[in-house]
């Protein structure tokens, strides 16, 4: 069942992307030069810390950023984040607006409205490879297996493409203890294993499940640990100091962070 839904999906994006490259359908051009931050898989690929990549070294240039992204699951109507209210814009916009503070992030559906009412020297657009309504200047790819939103030969219309290359920041203090984590992602078992800490046990939640005081709970009564750990992206859904985040960083070569620079200044 789930790879006839594969199937589905991709053969539904190869449609519509092979509109938009005939010109029958027509891609919304910004003031500023878009940078897209996409896979062609669903969850796991780590897209949201490299768009937290690429904002932070834009941004240290000097440039004025804005991430337009959708805000998966948030409970409000969206906008600028204001403030580090998961629930209202989404753990990842919220995640990356705690990670770089000085840049705007706006949710909501619809990413042309949403950048023309705000000013910036470039948009990054989040989880933005199928999102063809809106012209980018540059497309950013993540190469990474799991549910295919496309076929691999949607790669050729990447102007780079990168391999996932995450690594977890690890506090040294955690070393040699025996440690509980649990993570809400695509991918929970990609995250534990990445820890490379002595496990007490782990524990996985649906991507972007927003925890209750129960689940913190049980969490806690679980765990029989010296430590409790779980990832940035769920710890900002969580006002818990007895756990502990773990960042984790997208490596990225400076070749292609040239390039992506260079797309920034153009027009």
């Amino acid at each position: 069942m789930i790879k006839l839904a594969e199937l589905l999906y991709r053969a539904i994006n190869r449609a519509r992307r092979a509109l938009y490259r005939a010109g029958i359908l027509k891609a919304k051009r910004l003031p500023a030069p878009v940078i897209s931050v996409g896979g062609i898989a669903a969850g796991g690929s780590g897209k949201t810390p490299a768009v937290i990549a690429i904002a932070r070294a834009l941004s240290q240039r000097g440039l004025r950023v804005a991430v337009l992204t959708r805000g998966y699951r948030r409970a409000g109507s969206g906008g600028v984040v204001t403030s580090l209210d998961a629930d209202r814009f989404g753990d990842e916009p919220v995640l990356i607006k705690k990670s770089v503070p000085n840049i705007e992030v706006i949710v909501g559906e619809n990413r042309y409205d949403n950048a023309i009412r705000n000013q910036a020297d470039v948009f990054l657009l989040d989880d933005g490879f199928q999102h063809l309504q809106l012209h980018r200047d540059l497309d950013v790819v993540i190469d990474h297996p799991g549910f295919l939103r496309e076929g691999r030969s949607a790669l050729r219309d990447a102007d780079i493409v990168l391999q996932r290359r995450l690594t977890p920041r690890v506090p040294a203090s955690l070393h040699g203890r025996r440690v509980f984590a649990f993570a809400g992602l695509a991918d929970n078992k990609q995250f534990f294993d990445s820890l490379g800490l002595i496990l007490a046990g782990t524990k996985g939640f649906p991507d972007h499940h927003r925890y209750t005081k129960s689940d913190i709970d049980a969490i806690k009564r679980e765990a029989n640990a010296d430590a409790i750990v779980t990832t940035e992206k769920d710890a900002v859904k969580i006002n818990d100091p007895d756990i502990i985040a773990i960042p984790a960083d997208f490596a990225i070569d400076q070749k292609d962070l040239d390039r992506i620079l260079a797309a920034a200044a153009r027009r």
